[in-house]
This record gives C-alpha cells, structure tokens and sequence, in this order.
C-alpha cells in the first residue's frame, strides 16, 4: 500500500486504518460492505465502523446504496479521492451493473484474505515496474497494466522463488467461456514468468471441475516462452508427429489433426524447425529429446481454486448449493429494481 496515500486521506480526518480501507476500497474493487471494514479492523461490530461509514458519506466519499433486509452497499464515487491514491482514470467511481458490483465485493474479500501474508501489486505504475525488474516481455507487461480492476496480481516471495499470483473472481458466470477467454487474452502475461499461478475463486465449488477442464484444454499456455515453440512444447512435438504421420507416412489424419498440421505449418518455418524436422525424419530426435531440449526455458502455469465462503446482500450473492448463473430475482441488486419488475408484473 503506498503510504503517501493514506496520508493524504488521513487529511480528510479519518484515522491511519479508516484511510487504508478506503485506499484498498479505491485500488481495488470500488465497492464495500460494513462487514469488510470491520474485517479489516479487526472488529466484530460496534461504533468504530458506524462513525467511519458515517463520516465518509458525509464527506461525499462513499455512497450508501439500499439492498433488501436493510443492508448496505458503499461505493466510493468520488473522482477525487481516486486521484490521491494514483488512479485519476479509475472506471471505479461508476455505477455498476448487479453482477460486476458482486464481482467487485468478491475481489475486495480476496484482498483482504490474503494481504497479510502477500504483497498487491495494486497501480498501472507499480505493474509497469514490476514486471519490468522480472525482464517480462513489452506484450506481458501491457497486459498486466490494462487489468486494472479486473484481476488482482499479487506475489509471494521467498528464498527460493517469486510466486506472482493472479485472480479470476467468478460471480456467477453462466458458462466457462470467460475464463476460457481470460487464459487467451492474457497469455502472454502466463508464460513470461516463472512461478504463475491462477487462482480461481468462486463463492460454490460447483464450477471448479470445469476450471480445470478448461485450464488443461489450455496447456499451451502452460509451457515455455523459447521462440522455438511460442505455442509450448507439446504444440511442437504435436505437429511433428502429425507432420510425420501425413507427409512421410501418407496416413490419413482427422481433422483436428489437419488443423494443427496448417497451424504449424504457418508458424514452424524458422531454420531450428527445419533442423527438428529432419531429425525427427531420421530417428535422431524424438519426444523426450525435445521436451529436454527446451526445458530450461520453460515456464510453468498452474491452476488453485478458492472458495470464498463469504455474505453477500440478497438479490446479490448466490445461495446454498446455487449454480453458476442468476435467475430473475438474482439480477436484482437494489430494492427499487425488484419494486420496479414486481410493478410490471401488476400492470401485465
């Protein structure tokens, strides 16, 4: 956390761990809940949390935003107070839809879970700069400075290794395909370092077996960044044995097989190929020989889950034993959104 920061927040009157939240609350997520503040205070309930929340919608910080049973949600809308913790361009201070502002509360109850024992790399400059001590790639380190609030990077080091940690928050997703476009759309970032690893935190076990289905059906992300095999290793030994199969044996392949014949066929064509092609002819270079040839420059990812066993305000968080995806009253987020649909209904 950066201390210029809540110093200057602390300017507002609010005490060194009231300003802290309220960096965390900016930083991360845009969003809070009574309850985190208490978490991260290390208190159960009382005045101490009252006079905070109190304070800071005064101040016009934060936003209290009805749910149903009486409950609160805070959103901290105010431009300038993210300007002070480094984020002018914050997309945080707007108005959300119901399952990003669960994504956000979820995201939140990640950090603080784990910011005691792992250190957030939390501004687009501190992204910038730590991936640059790492030497990662231009096209990693754009990647990472472009997540902002969607994924939290973290990092945990010890003597013999920098594990960098990042989080896929599901809220609910109706199917894998959001992860599935996360592994693609960052992948450059996975295989630039050493010591990834991908956290996928849901609030059911339910979509963790798929996660990992689609973590597998991914493993070319899983493996080095050697320009001999931007695809990873077993893409590389993949093509050679189809390759073999259909232009020295003429064996009919199936299509699946034909597709990765033509895809290596456009990216393969450097002179260490043409080197690899004609051993693997001969017989002097098989499978194990080159996963061996480029294993010291590979770079393995891996997968974790988390279940994130926390409350969240009805209409907002998912219920025991709930599914991936929200039914119609699970849209709802805030009281006068259900009035409004039960209103419809009426008139219907």
């Amino acid at each position: 956390m950066s201390h210029d920061a809540i110093d200057s927040l602390a300017g507002f009157g609010y005490s060194e761990r009231e300003a802290a939240f309220l960096y965390l609350v900016a930083v991360h997520s845009g969003y809070c809940l009574r309850r985190q503040f208490n978490q991260f205070v290390v208190r159960e309930r009382g005045a101490i949390a009252t006079h905070f929340l109190r304070r800071a919608v005064e101040l016009g910080h934060l936003t209290a935003k009805p749910c149903a049973e009486g409950r609160l949600i805070y959103h901290l809308a105010d431009r300038n107070l993210y300007g002070l913790v480094g984020l002018p361009r914050s997309q945080g201070r707007r108005i959300k839809s119901p399952g990003e502002v669960l994504r956000r509360l979820m995201l939140l109850d990640y950090v603080l879970l784990h910011l005691g024992h792992e250190r957030f790399v939390e501004t687009e400059r501190a992204k910038r700069d730590f991936f640059q001590q790492l030497n990662a790639r231009p096209e990693a380190m754009t990647q990472a400075e472009e997540f902002g609030h969607a994924v939290p990077i973290s990092y945990v080091r010890t003597e013999e290794k920098l594990l960098t940690r990042l989080a896929f928050i599901d809220e609910g997703q109706r199917s894998s395909a959001m992860f599935a476009r996360f592994l693609k759309t960052h992948s450059a970032l996975l295989r630039a370092l050493p010591g990834m690893e991908i956290s996928y935190v849901a609030l059911t076990p339910v979509p963790f077996a798929q996660a990992a289905h689609v973590f597998e059906r991914n493993m070319p992300l899983r493996n080095g960044m050697n320009r001999a095999c931007p695809l990873g290793i077993d893409h590389l030994i993949g093509w050679l044995e189809v390759s073999q199969k259909f232009n020295d044996l003429h064996t009919s392949i199936a299509p699946p097989e034909h597709r990765l014949l033509l895809e290596g066929e456009r990216i393969y064509v450097a002179q260490i190929h043409q080197g690899l092609i004609a051993s693997w002819k001969n017989g002097a270079m098989n499978a194990e020989k080159v996963r061996k040839l480029f294993r010291a420059d590979e770079h393995r990812a891996t997968l974790s889950t988390e279940l994130l066993a926390r409350d969240y305000p009805r209409f907002l968080g998912s219920a025991a034993g709930y599914v991936a995806g929200y039914d119609r009253k699970q849209k709802c987020l805030f009281d006068n959104d259900f009035e409004e649909q039960e209103q419809v209904q009426v008139m219907e």
